[in-house]
């Protein structure tokens, strides 16, 4: 049988361990990963590259009038760091850091919800805040794990102000307290790490110099075993790759499991700069970011033009394959395939509301089942065999306006974030070190 729910199983069973970005344990799911493919007769490499990963070595958040309290926080990696005596300041809630919310933030510390804009934290560093404090957590979920917030290695992306995170029922505590002045310190430092991602090749035969990618990132978070985010789309492209090898492809098809896409798709990005000329033989990216949930739903988020998307959605409806369907760019791999030119889209089921969860240490296989991650495999591998045979590559070279401008926005933010990052580089190698006033400096 070409396709084996048990067999994948397996895989997601031996990958089903912590494995951060950069860490011994990513490279050792990736050594897993690639032993799986040769044994399967497909040959696969381990292609290595270079993230920045950061060390927190002090965050707090103390509450200093009207009366004293501290608080559990991690820090956010890649945000300014505060004196080594910290910062201290007034205190105010800004909710979803609207404008109208932001008027009155210079000298004061802000507790903000989400994940903010880059645009945001210049407008709180312009109006003179002196850091924020991040919300997270399941305001339901054991206060034991409280402060097994997802570290954030990353997602600072070289913020202007400090950073930290407090886990949700804190943040509700710490408002209902009315605070007038707060102090957080952050001292962090970012070092280089070697990631990896894994490819397997299986060519075609008479049109073999066009290439179809299956893509699913591999890491997982802090905390987390990430058994469905990402192990199940791990183990989807490894089940694809048994399919086409036991029925055979006349395109060729490649197979890469993505290390560091939880740290901001690096790894996708990093295979299609280090692939860059082969790319204009790349017909398609087809991504999978998690599978297999119990209770959920399918969807596609198609980063391609119109006619990819209603050509996916014909085929669903002619199979009676219940998918969500979306145009637009999508948090994951594909969209890094998108952005080097390549049509691609992203499969996932996705969860119920009030049902599983990610990044967190909830995400294990008690919330997946094998029946569940073959209703995306089997559409997937009915749609892929077609495409994998079509006398006539079927998916234009193309991507809808609307698509394109989200891919656009993508590139300005993400090239904001580089100038940013070395400048602060340069600022560092000349000895200037920004450093945020403490109140009784200003």
């Amino acid at each position: 049988m070409s396709m084996d729910k048990m067999r994948a199983w397996k895989l997601l069973e031996d990958i089903s361990f912590v494995r951060i970005a950069g860490s011994e344990e990513e490279l050792k799911a990736a050594q897993i990963i690639k032993a799986h493919c040769e044994e399967a007769g497909v040959p696969a490499v381990i292609e290595d590259f270079e993230v920045d990963v950061v060390t927190i070595n002090t965050a707090t958040l103390e509450v200093l009038e009207p009366e004293y309290k501290a608080y559990p926080v991690i820090g956010i990696g890649k945000t300014a760091n505060t004196p080594d005596e910290g910062v201290i300041g007034g205190f105010k809630y800004i909710e979803d850091g609207t404008d109208a919310n932001i008027t009155d933030v210079e000298g004061k510390i802000v507790l903000m919800q989400g994940r903010g804009t880059p645009d945001l934290y210049e407008k709180l560093k312009k109006k003179g805040a002196l850091g924020y404090i991040a919300i997270a957590g399941n305001i339901y979920e054991d206060e034991s794990i409280k402060n097994q917030l997802r570290p954030t290695n990353a997602f600072g992306k070289d913020h202007p102000i400090p950073g930290v995170k407090l886990h949700i029922t804190d943040a509700e505590k710490l408002v209902l307290s009315k605070p007038t002045k707060v102090k957080i310190t952050l001292n962090s430092e970012s070092k280089k790490a070697t990631s990896h991602n894994v490819v397997a090749t299986i060519e075609g035969t008479d049109l073999k110099d066009e290439v179809i990618a299956f893509s699913a990132h591999y890491d997982s978070v802090p905390y987390s075993k990430g058994s469905w985010d990402n192990g199940t789309g791990s183990v989807t492209i490894s089940e694809l790759m048994h399919f086409f090898k036991e029925n055979g492809t006349r395109r060729t098809m490649k197979f890469v499991w993505c290390g560091a896409e939880e740290i901001g798709l690096v790894g996708s990005r990093e295979y299609c700069k280090k692939h860059e000329e082969e790319l204009k033989d790349y017909i398609f990216n087809i991504n999978f970011d998690m599978t297999g949930v119990t209770i959920g739903y399918e969807h596609c988020c198609v980063t391609a033009s119109d006619d990819t998307l209603h050509a996916i959605e014909y085929l669903a409806k002619i199979n009676n394959y219940p998918v969500k369907t979306a145009l637009g760019t999508y948090s994951s791999d594909s969209t890094s395939f998108a952005a080097a030119g390549v049509p691609a889209c992203t499969f996932a089921r996705l969860n119920a509301m009030g049902g599983a969860q990610i990044h967190n240490n909830t995400d294990t296989m008690d919330r997946i089942d094998p029946d569940s991650f073959m209703i995306t495999l089997d559409f997937v591998s009915l749609f892929a065999k077609q495409l994998a045979d079509s006398p006539v590559n079927p998916i234009p070279r193309k991507f809808a306006d609307s698509v394109k401008e989200k891919l656009e926005q993508s590139k300005k933010m993400r090239e904001e974030m580089e100038a940013a990052k070395k400048a602060a580089e340069e600022k560092k190698d000349s000895g200037e070190e920004a450093k945020p006033e403490t109140e009784e400096k200003k």
